[in-house]
């Protein structure tokens, strides 16, 4: 075995110190080198560098590669479906009594105007009872 030589370096605290001998440090030195080697070799390696060897048996023939052609491959190309934004059903007023096409247009928020005008309304003040009214759609001007 190896001789283990103890100094004191520092003088104020007077607490020996060991010095290893060459032989130890060679070796850890060997052990830190060798394990380095073995970590550098298990890890995964992203690139293939080197094209695969066939051999004989697994080389195509000459006269195999001439007969066979490949068709280039058509690919379909997939149909878009068109988007269809549904008009929203019309909305309808029954005509209740004591009901005028004033109240009709106002608790709706539409003209009057426009409300006879979808209508087919000439005079305001002739709507019937049960008759049915086509509130029309008006677009937000924020659109």
């Amino acid at each position: 075995m190896s001789k283990l030589v103890w100094t004191e370096i520092d003088s104020c605290c007077s607490l020996p110190t060991r010095i290893l001998p060459r032989v130890e440090m060679k070796l850890i030195f060997c052990a830190i080198i060798i394990s380095s080697f073995i970590l550098g070799a298990c890890g995964n390696s992203t690139s293939d560098d080197t094209p695969p060897v066939m051999t004989e048996e697994e080389t195509p023939l000459q006269n195999q590669e001439d007969e066979v052609t490949e068709s280039p491959t058509v690919v379909e190309p997939t149909p878009t479906a068109e988007i269809v934004i549904p008009t929203p059903a019309p909305l309808i007023h029954t005509v209740q009594p004591g009901n005028s096409l004033g109240q009709i247009a106002q608790s709706y928020g539409v003209p009057i105007e426009l409300l006879a005008a979808e209508n087919g309304i000439d005079d305001y003040n002739l709507i019937q009872v049960g008759q049915e009214i086509v509130i029309p759609l008006i677009e937000d001007e924020e659109e």
